[in-house]
């Protein structure tokens, strides 16, 4: 083989895997930027009769009903700003900055991060959702800062 053809076949395949690369990483890209917690699009995407796991039946919906209340009262204000590799959470209380790693995609709406906590991500629209962890099952919901 020549040394021009060799040459081309090489840039070929280098601008063929640029490509590729870019293809993966442009899925991540709906993650990067700044997104500040919406409470309406949070409250009007409940499920009906959210209720607390781990207590008597009797309890679980009223139990369950102050434990969202509670959570959506604690992330007003709210952001979270993403990087490729770094991931900041702000509120009044501070910036707290960790870095993370894609662990996996589920589907090309959903993105689990390693992090100092491990988190999975949702794309919903235009919405970046959080699952929440613990007693209740809802999602926060997030929209892009414009």
């Amino acid at each position: 083989m020549s040394r021009s053809l060799l040459t081309c076949v090489m840039c070929t395949a280098l601008a063929g895997l640029s490509v590729l690369a870019g293809c993966s990483k442009e899925s991540d890209n709906w993650l990067i930027g700044e997104w500040a917690y919406d409470a309406q699009a949070t409250k009007s995407n409940l499920p009906t009769n959210i209720k607390a796991e781990g207590v008597p039946d009797i309890m679980a919906e009223q139990l369950g009903a102050q434990l969202v209340e509670q959570l959506m009262s604690q992330m007003e204000g709210v952001e979270l700003h993403f990087t490729a590799d770094e991931v900041s959470f702000i509120s009044a209380k501070g910036t707290e900055t960790h870095d993370y790693k894609i662990a996996s995609r589920p589907d090309a709406n959903t993105i689990k991060i390693e992090s100092e906590e491990p988190a999975t991500f949702i794309r919903s629209g235009k919405y970046l959702c959080i699952p929440s962890a613990g007693d209740v099952d809802f999602k926060m919901y997030f929209k892009p800062v414009e």
